[in-house]
């Protein structure tokens, strides 16, 4: 009976073995997607359910006894764990170099150590080296006392990897997964002249389709519908242009950004990321991507891309820096230290890359050049500067669009915005414009339940042979995560939108320069993993720049489905 305690405290510890294999079988049915291309290119709030974790190991190989903390030369059984090791390496410990001697096994944790310790013998004997005839006596009665055992452990590996086959077999792919976001919100404007605008219900589908070929890149295939009107800003006091009241798109909520498909799925961008060597990243787009999809923004709970729970408006998520420009290039990341990434981006306007006319393509079309250096000083607080350059032909720029600096998009001339240089003047509309913009953002992170980010921005656009003009913008973020419980989201915006200070190209009609306040709070409530629900406002204190303007309210409720 001594001898049979002997071996049983010989083997036991190979029980880990087994469990890491039976806990690895599953996986293998996993896309091979790695979370570090989403958290290296600030793209977690997209990329959460294409990510696979790969936990190392949680045993390490022991090949010396000395290394278990808690087994010393005066214990009893020092000499038969030596022994063990030297011979057949056939032993594991824990994470914190511990052995763990005397907790207790079942006879089935013993049974698959025992067949873990077999495997080896197994190995040792296939490789011509030397196993004792009596280590090899013992183990084969022991073998026979534990038959039972060993074919239920093997029983439950066999019916793993049937379950595994099953789902090889019935899977969509074994390299490509599916997320959706299925947005509904309900929204209205109250103040000044919102009485002659309707309570809107509107909704967006987004779905891509993230691929892996090697586990290090990505392919990104983003689709989208949605029932939003091109003209998605309310109809406040618009900016008179030409006798025509342009609608201000100020306060446009995130809910409505791009959403117009007339009921059709498109196709909104292809992208292709992967690494080069250990620090560069590149990501090739065709479509119409935009900067803030592959460069950190550094407003972490805010800005979700889009997606849906992040701010209720588009401004709230990020600086107009990013939106500057959008459609097919190239962005690259380079961390060139752990804490030091440098970003730069060329995006072509809209969808002229493909178009062979003078004046479109990749090149002789619009564009937007984005440099920015991020400096994450630690975990709890980074810096980021950038600049971009941009070019917009004639009828294709306006200040606020969306609440973005927009440059090279065709509907830019039909929703100029609140005070923009093409909506004071209309035959400014023919001038061509070039765009130097520079920003700064920051986001502090002082506990796991509070967050502050903000920016500041300053853009000069030059129509070429008519004049420079100064916009400027900038917020302050807050978020209070997990308040309530897990998931929700309390979020407050402080800021102004893009807004004109001057211009010198001898405007005929004078313009206001007052200071437009943004003000948002929304709470998003957490219904489960897949559903929330999140109710906010907007409050614009001087719609187009002007105080003369009444208040505007924009109050919503928004519906967000995740899969």
């Amino acid at each position: 009976m001594h001898k049979l305690l002997r071996y049983l405290l010989l083997v036991s510890p190979a029980i880990s073995l087994i469990a890491v294999e039976l806990s690895s079988i599953p996986a293998q049915a996993e896309t091979l997607i790695t979370q570090d291309i989403a958290e290296d290119l600030d793209l977690v709030p997209l990329l959460d359910n294409f990510s696979q974790d790969n936990p190392e190991d949680p045993f390490n190989q022991v090949t010396n006894v000395n290394q278990l903390r808690d087994v010393a030369p005066s214990d009893w059984a020092y000499e038969a764990l030596r022994s063990l090791v030297d011979r057949y390496g056939c032993i594991v410990g824990y994470p914190d170099q511990t052995y763990r001697g005397n907790q207790a096994l079942s006879r089935y944790e013993f049974a698959a150590g025992l067949n873990a310790c077999l495997k080896q013998i197994e190995r040792l004997i296939a490789a011509s080296e030397a196993v004792l005839q009596e280590d090899l006596e013992t183990i084969n009665r022991l073998m026979q006392e534990f038959e039972a055992e060993l074919a239920s452990v093997k029983g439950r590996v066999d019916n793993l990897e049937s379950r595994t086959a099953f789902l090889e077999d019935h899977q969509f792919s074994t390299t490509t997964r599916l997320q959706g976001s299925v947005v509904f919100a309900l929204a209205d404007l109250f103040g000044g002249d919102g009485g002659k605008n309707q309570t809107v219900f509107q909704e967006r589908t987004t779905l891509t389709l993230g691929t892996s070929f090697t586990g290090k890149d990505l392919l990104l295939t983003s689709l989208w519908q949605g029932n939003s009107p091109l003209n998605v800003g309310f109809d406040q006091a618009g900016t008179q242009a030409g006798g025509v009241n342009v609608p201000s798109a100020e306060g446009t909520l995130s809910s409505q950004f791009g959403a117009n498909t007339d009921g059709d799925v498109k196709l909104l961008f292809l992208s292709y990321q992967f690494p080069v060597g250990e620090r560069l990243k590149f990501n090739v787009s065709q479509g119409f991507d935009i900067f803030h999809s592959t460069i950190p923004t550094l407003n972490p709970y805010l800005d979700d891309l889009d997606l849906g729970r992040g701010a209720i408006s588009v401004f709230g998520q990020r600086s107009p820096i990013y939106s500057t420009g959008g459609g097919s290039g190239v962005t690259a990341n380079y961390q060139i230290t752990d804490g030091l990434l440098l970003s730069t981006g060329y995006l072509a306007g809209g969808l002229s890359a493909p178009d062979p006319n003078e004046g479109a393509g990749l090149f002789d079309g619009s564009y937007a050049a984005l440099g920015q250096l991020t400096w994450k000083i630690s975990e709890k607080f980074s810096l980021a500067g950038g600049y971009t350059n941009s070019y917009a032909p004639p009828g294709n720029f306006g200040v606020n669009y969306n609440g973005l600096l927009v440059s090279g998009t065709a509907v830019a001339n039909t929703l100029a915005g609140q005070v923009s240089i093409a909506g004071v003047n209309p035959d400014l509309q023919q001038n061509p414009v070039v765009i130097n913009a520079y920003s700064a953002q920051f986001s502090w992170q002082p506990n796991p339940k509070f967050a502050l980010s903000g920016w500041f921005t300053a853009s000069y656009p030059r129509l070429i042979g008519r004049g420079d003009g100064e916009i400027l913008s900038y917020a302050l973020t807050f978020a209070f995560p997990d308040l309530g419980s897990e998931g929700n989201l309390l979020g407050f915006v402080l800021g102004a939108e893009p807004y004109l200070t001057s211009f010198s190209g001898g405007n005929p009609q004078p313009f206001k320069v007052d200071l437009p306040l943004h003000i948002e709070a929304f709470y998003r409530y957490q219904v489960n993993d897949n559903i929330s629900i999140t109710p906010g406002f907007i409050w614009l204190t001087a719609p187009n720049q002007d105080n003369n303007n009444d208040d505007n309210v924009i109050a919503t409720i928004r519906t967000t489905f995740q899969f």
